[in-house]
C-alpha cells in the first residue's frame, strides 16, 4: 500500500491523553557513566515520497514535528522502558527504503539505511507508556544515510548481513543491534552524523507532511 492511499487521521482523544499535562524529565547525559550507548530501531518507510519519511498511513512514530518518539502510539516499548537501565543514549532509526520509483533516488529502493540519529534528552509517562524526545535529533536525506550492507555489517560487527533464512533475504528484525558506546559501529555512526550535521532534513520532513496534511499537532499543544 502507498502511504498516499488513506488519510492517517490522530483521534483527538489520542492528542488529550497524550501526556501533555506530564512534564517532562531530562535524561542523563551520554557523558554520564555507563551512558553513550546505542540502539536500532527499524521503521517502515513511505513508498511515495523521496525523503525516508516514516510510511505516515499506517504509522505515528516517530514524530519529527515534536522531535519525539511514542508520543502517540506504542512502538519498541522494550526498548524505550529499559533504555535508562542499559545507558541507551542514541537511538538509531534505520529503514527498509521504499522511495519513490520515479525519483533520483530509485536505485537505493529495497536497500537498508540508517537514516536518523536519535539522541534521548527527555522522557515522561504517556498512559502505559514512556515517551522520549530529542533536542538536537538528525533526519538525512537518503543519499546521505549509512547504507546497511554486507561490506559495513562485517566491518562493524564481524557477521554477516542479517538474513531471514525461510524467506532467504535480508530482514531488518535481525538487525536491531544494541551497542556500546565505545563499539566501532556506534562510533561510525556518531562521525557520520555529526559530520552530516548541517544538512539536516528534520524541516523538510515535516514539510513533506504538512503538505500531505499527515502533520502532527503543534509542540506547543502538547505542552
Amino acid at each position: 500500500m502507498a502511504c498516499k492511499s488513506k488519510p492517517c487521521n490522530v483521534k483527538k482523544s489520542e492528542i488529550e491523553n497524550s501526556g501533555k499535562n506530564i512534564e517532562w524529565t531530562n535524561y542523563p547525559s551520554p557523558n554520564e557513566k555507563k551512558f553513550g550507548n546505542g540502539k536500532f530501531c527499524y521503521f517502515y518507510s513511505c513508498r511515495d515520497v523521496e525523503l525516508p519519511l516514516r510510511d505516515y498511513v499506517k504509522k505515528k512514530e516517530p514524530c519529527y514535528e515534536n522531535q519525539s518518539y511514542n508520543e502517540f502510539s506504542k512502538c519498541n516499548q522494550n526498548i524505550i522502558k529499559n533504555a535508562e537501565k542499559n545507558g541507551i543514549s542514541y537511538i538509531i532509526f534505520f529503514t527498509k527504503y521504499q522511495g519513490n520509483k520515479k525519483s533520483d533516488n530509485k536505485d537505493y529502493r529495497n536497500g537498508y539505511f540508517i537514516t536518523g540519529l536519535f539522541p534521548i534528552s527527555a522522557t515522561r509517562k504517556v498512559q502505559s507508556r514512556i515517551a522520549i524526545k530529542s533536542d538536537s535529533s538528525i533526519f538525512l536525506s537518503i543519499t546521505d544515510s549509512i547504507e546497511l550492507n554486507e561490506k559495513v555489517w562485517k566491518e562493524w560487527f564481524n557477521e554477516k548481513f542479517p538474513t531471514d533464512k525461510k524467506r532467504r533475504n535480508h530482514n531488518g528484525h535481525y538487525m536491531r543491534k544494541r551497542l556500546n558506546k565505545n563499539d566501532t559501529a556506534m562510533k561510525a555512526i556518531r562521525s557520520h552524523f555529526e559530520k552530516k550535521k548541517s544538512e539536516n532534513k528534520l524541516a523538510d520532513y515535516i514539510d513533506e507532511l504538512k503538505k500531505r496534511k499527515h502533520n502532527y499537532p503543534t509542540k506547543s499543544y502538547l505542552q
